[in-house]
């Protein structure tokens, strides 16, 4: 990685070690998701979390000799409920062993309130209403959370399979809105922006312009599939080449920029094939030196 590139990693899961003892440096760092590394029985349980230490003591051996980035999936931070506390300590405890650069979430629900059940999984992301109420809530939890944490905070772009009707902000307005409130990032992932033009006939040109590009510090790469009629957010192939284009076309332009992330499960890993992932890694180093390229010629300039 040279001066002023942005470091190329992948998600970490379970399979990511054969790729990591094979690859060694070229892979920067690694994004961990602190969720998978415990058993979540649930908020009214005796002893509600039981750490992995299998995986915690697999994870540290790579995490030491890398970068270490945060991705979080289980606090649902635009769910009309409080900010489940416990659950941010856990996650502060990995934060205090593993050091993360920052920690980012999804703006969308995975929490609902439920009647037998208290905050309920959706089992998927859910659509967020996009209005003054919600930055409010997101806003207030992601200040907490940098309170807690003590590092930036970015929110990841959803994937939305069944829009909501006359928001009263787009997304790129409501990101560029919790910026301005919080300081809070953005982590643009572009599968999921393509799985969107594809699903619902967004244009992503006209999303990532109206984003205030000084915010995006983080781009995710995937791929998917289609399940009956829809494209999948599914992490299941290789990145698909719009999402190559994009990322080539408007990665330069992201002053901020600090991490390009491939992301795939360990389910498909036999698909995927160590030469495949190799082959991704290699591809986002020559996105990386673009990044660099652009901003020594700015820097030139001035």
């Amino acid at each position: 990685m040279a001066i002023g590139e942005p470091m190329v990693g992948l998600l970490y899961n379970p399979a990511v070690p054969l790729v990591l003892d094979a690859l060694g440096s070229r892979v920067d760092f690694v994004e961990v998701i602190p969720d998978r590394l415990w058993y979540d029985f649930g908020a009214e349980a005796e002893a509600r979390f039981s750490l992995s230490q299998i995986a915690i003591d697999n994870l540290r051996r790579y995490a030491d000799e890398r970068h270490v980035i945060g991705h979080g999936i289980g606090l649902s931070l635009p769910s009309a409920m409080p900010l489940d506390e416990e659950l941010l300590g856990e996650v502060a405890a990995v934060h205090e062993m593993l050091g993360f650069r920052w920690y980012s979430e999804h703006l969308s629900m995975f929490l609902v309130p439920g009647r037998t059940v208290p905050d309920a999984q959706a089992g998927m992301g859910l659509p967020v209403v996009l209005d003054e109420e919600t930055l409010e809530i997101v806003a207030a939890k992601v200040r907490r959370m940098q309170q807690v944490l003590g590092c930036p905070m970015l929110m990841e772009n959803s994937t939305i399979f069944s829009p909501l009707p006359e928001q009263e902000m787009t997304e790129p307005e409501f990101f560029n809105r919790l910026n301005a409130e919080t300081g809070c990032g953005v982590l643009l992932d572009l599968h999921n922006l393509y799985a969107n033009t594809l699903n619902l006939g967004m244009s992503a040109e006209a999303y990532i312009s109206a984003l205030d590009l000084a915010i995006v510090r983080e781009i995710h790469l995937a791929g998917g599939d289609r399940l009956q009629g829809h494209y999948t957010d599914s992490h299941s192939r290789r990145t698909p080449g719009p999402v190559w284009d994009w990322a080539h076309d408007w990665a330069p332009r992201f002053p901020n920029l600090g991490a390009i992330t491939f992301e795939y499960h360990e389910s498909y890993h036999k698909r995927l094939g160590l030469e495949g992932i190799a082959e991704e890694i290699e591809m986002m180093h020559v996105l990386a030196a673009e990044v660099g390229a652009a901003r020594r010629q700015e820097a030139a300039a001035a």
